[in-house]
């Protein structure tokens, strides 16, 4: 019978030995999942932020391109009104070439005219009684 208790008493110690290394994992495990938790709440306030800087350039972008496309779209109007004004100007420019070419033509003409009226009246004053003779 004693060697019944003493195997109890050996059975029961490594129950009890068994026991305190359970829980001194269990106090282990505890521990690693405490971090494993602190570790999670620092990622999901990473990624939260993370998240928040992406909506925020996300919204900058959005913005940017709007004024870009505004740009775009102001550049274009001025084009087509600076190609129209070009258009006219040049219109204009060929007209008053045409017009000046006119005028230069006439001018040439008139003293053409001019000219030989002028030796005309010069022959009618040599023919006057009095004019000197050369």
């Amino acid at each position: 019978m004693l060697q019944d208790l003493d195997s109890l008493a050996a059975r029961i110690g490594q129950l009890v030995q068994f026991a305190r290394q359970l829980q001194s994992e269990r106090t282990a495990l505890q521990a690693r999942l405490k971090n494993l938790e602190q570790e999670r709440d620092a990622l999901r306030d990473q990624l939260h932020r993370r998240e928040a800087e992406f909506s925020e350039m996300a919204e900058r972008i959005a913005g940017h391109e709007a004024l870009v496309q505004a740009l775009q779209a102001d550049a274009e109007a001025a084009r087509a009104t600076m190609q129209v004004e070009t258009s006219r100007y040049k219109s204009e420019s060929d007209l008053y070439k045409q017009k000046l070419a006119a005028s230069q033509a006439d001018t040439s003409r008139l003293q053409g005219v001019a000219d030989k009226a002028k030796e005309h009246i010069d022959s009618i004053l040599m023919r006057l009684p009095g004019a000197a003779q050369e």
